[in-house]
C-alpha cells in the first residue's frame, strides 16, 4: 500500500524542466475604425515554453515558466498590408497545475509580459509597458510517451498591449490581446513532469 502510495503521489521536493515548443496565433494588437479601419497584426509565430515544477504534497504542483515568442508584424489599413516591424515576447509567469486524470493536466499561472521589438520605431518609437497576463492550459500525454512526459500542449493566454507611441497619438484604451498555441513538449530533466 505504502509503495502504491508513493508511485500515485511523488516525494515533495522533486524538480522537473519541461520544455514545448509550439506555434502561436495572436489577435490584432491595435484595431481602429473611427476614421479607416487600421489593424496591426501579428503573424502566427514560434514560442518557446520552459517550465520549473517542484511536487508538492498535494494534487497542485507549483511552477515557474518563461515563455519566448517571435513574430512578424502586419499593417491592415484601408484595404492594404504591410509588414512593418518584428518583435520578441517574454513573459514569466508562476502558476499551478495537476492531473485531471492520468494522460491529462490541466493548469493555470499569472505574470508579466514585454514586447521586445527588433526596432523602436512606428508604435515602439516611444518603448513598450510591462503588462500583466493570465493563462490557461492543457497537456495531453500519450499513454506510451509518459515515461518522458511527450505530448501536446494547448495554452490560452490574455494580456493589454499599449505603447508611450499609442497613447501619444490618442490611443488612451489598451487593446485586450488574445494567444492561443498548439505545441508539443517533453520533460528535459527530473522525475515528475507534465506540465503544462
Amino acid at each position: 500500500m505504502l509503495a502504491a502510495a508513493s508511485l500515485a503521489h511523488p516525494a515533495a521536493g522533486q524538480v522537473s524542466l519541461h520544455a514545448t515548443v509550439s506555434a502561436r496565433y495572436s489577435t490584432a494588437l491595435v484595431h481602429d475604425s473611427i476614421v479607416a479601419p487600421i489593424d496591426v497584426q501579428p503573424a502566427v509565430g514560434p514560442a518557446l515554453r520552459l517550465s520549473l515544477g517542484e511536487q508538492s504534497s498535494t494534487v497542485w504542483t507549483p511552477a515557474l515558466n518563461l515563455d519566448l515568442s517571435w513574430t512578424s508584424l502586419r499593417n491592415d489599413e484601408s484595404g492594404s498590408s504591410t509588414k512593418f516591424n518584428s518583435t520578441t515576447i517574454l513573459a514569466v509567469t508562476v502558476g499551478i497545475h495537476r492531473a485531471l486524470i492520468p494522460d491529462l493536466t490541466a493548469g493555470g499561472e499569472v505574470g508579466v509580459l514585454k514586447y521586445l521589438p527588433s526596432e523602436q520605431t512606428g508604435l515602439f518609437r516611444d518603448g513598450t509597458d510591462i503588462e500583466p497576463i493570465v493563462g490557461l492550459g492543457l497537456y495531453w500525454r500519450p499513454g506510451a510517451a509518459r515515461a518522458h512526459d511527450i505530448g501536446l500542449s494547448l495554452r490560452y493566454d490574455l494580456h493589454r498591449f499599449t505603447t508611450g507611441a499609442l497613447r501619444n497619438e490618442g490611443f488612451t484604451n489598451p487593446q485586450l490581446v488574445h494567444r492561443i498555441s498548439l505545441g508539443v513538449g517533453a520533460r528535459v530533466f527530473g522525475k515528475h513532469g507534465g506540465i503544462p
